[in-house]
């Protein structure tokens, strides 16, 4: 078994539970919104991508840490991706839900 693949896939596991918890007790709008929900789902996504690279890395005992790292570094910034997404186009949404309702009632006030 290689050690050092198997710490590093312990490492990004670390990384992505501390991720899910912050998600969970954080103060920031994406974990309080009403859009956390998705928050949480990718984040359950993105631990078990990292859960199967580190089964991949215990069952295959000749696995390379430059595989170990690539795949978890393609997960997270999958990961980072999604959240960024999600958080843009909400807010866009947002954004663009109060621009008719500003226009419905300027629509009313002229009437």
């Amino acid at each position: 078994m290689n050690i050092a693949a198997v710490i590093t896939a312990c490492i990004f596991l670390l990384v992505s539970i501390i991720a899910l918890i912050f998600l969970f007790v954080g103060k920031l709008p994406f974990c309080t919104g009403k859009y956390k929900g998705f928050y949480r789902g990718s984040c359950g996504v993105y631990i078990s991508g990292v859960v199967l690279v580190l089964i991949f890395t215990l069952i295959m005992k000749g696995l390379p840490v430059a595989y170990v790292l690539i795949s978890d570094i393609t997960i997270t910034l999958v990961f980072c991706f999604t959240v960024g997404l999600i958080y843009f186009m909400t807010r866009s949404i947002v954004e663009a839900q109060l621009k008719g309702i500003d226009n419905d009632e300027e629509g009313e006030d002229k009437e």
